[in-house]
């Protein structure tokens, strides 16, 4: 392939010995070994009678199940992991591989990937099977908190007639969970207002306090979390977050960690660097809990 024949919308190709075309190919081989992770999108795995995830589910059965939750969790992260392969890289027929700069896209993939891989490990690490029915307790209730309030706006504005139906089912979710926390000795989920409408009772489960809390109890390194914030940050376009520049003096000096610095490919390859090190974690604590025996 020539010269004339590069696609127009490449930066560089990843034959080149530039520091943006090297770290372009550090992204790419780091992708090419989670592959095989890849694939399991379509086959994730069966939970297993007597597993510690299936006596999870067992406990929330009459609300959610927290293993498909989790299940979900992984095929997105892979999913996004694929987009950003996608995205990032043009993979000509003859093999040569070039890459593609985007400002902003990429690390919204990134942050996904964060996202979907630390629930995971949040949810499966404690050894302590209480406290996986805790944080399992607390998934199930996110997730029923989060469909309630899209059924409820969705309904009663293009479905009026079904709306009284979804608030019955969800409020016999709210019950079921309630019940859980009792029996786990918790405080409930959710708490009935005077007019009949339902609160969230405990502290909502954010990405920034799952990932605070998973830090802290599994030695993971205090970049998640910058990563995570700013991923966030990068990919809704605030202007802290821009190479060029933000306009916060205080902030323009040196910074005692230079993964945030930088801008392009670079810059990119070290936020992959912390996502890509959360997937196989997450994948080998899901398959520990999914099954009844040790891995092989």
């Amino acid at each position: 392939m020539d010269d004339r024949q590069i696609p127009l919308d490449s930066a560089g190709s990843l034959d080149g010995a530039d520091e943006e075309g090297l770290a372009a190919k550090i992204i790419l081989d780091r992708m090419k070994v989670l592959e095989s992770l890849c694939d399991r999108r379509v086959n994730v795995g069966r939970v297993e009678n007597g597993s510690a995830l299936h006596l999870l589910d067992d406990r929330f059965s009459s609300s959610r199940s927290v293993s498909h939750l989790l299940k979900q969790s992984l095929v997105a992260a892979m999913d996004n992991l694929l987009a950003l392969r996608r995205l990032l890289f043009i993979e000509a027929p003859d093999g040569r591989i070039y890459f593609r700069r985007q400002t902003h896209a990429p690390y919204a993939l990134v942050r996904t990937i964060i996202e979907c891989t630390a629930t995971v490990l949040w949810a499966l690490l404690p050894e302590s099977p209480g406290e996986r029915a805790r944080r399992g307790l607390v998934l199930v209730s996110r997730e029923v908190f989060n469909g309630a309030a899209f059924w409820d706006a969705y309904l009663g504005e293009f479905h009026p007639e079904r709306h009284a139906g979804a608030t019955e089912y969800f409020d016999g979710l709210r019950r079921a969970l309630n019940s859980s926390a009792e029996a786990l000795r918790l405080p409930p989920m959710f708490r009935q207002k005077a007019d009949g409408s339902w609160g969230y009772a405990t502290k909502n489960r954010t990405e920034t306090a799952i990932l605070k809390e998973l830090r802290s109890s599994s030695g993971l390194p205090p970049g998640l979390i910058h990563a995570w914030q700013f991923c966030s940050g990068y990919s809704h376009g605030l202007e802290w977050t821009s190479a060029e520049g933000s306009g916060y003096e205080d902030a323009s000096g040196p910074a005692g960690d230079d993964a945030f610095q930088g801008g392009g490919m670079e810059q990119l390859r070290r936020m992959c660097d912390v996502a890509f090190d959360l997937i196989p974690q997450a994948w080998e604590i899901f398959d520990l809990r999914r099954r009844t025996g040790p891995l092989t």
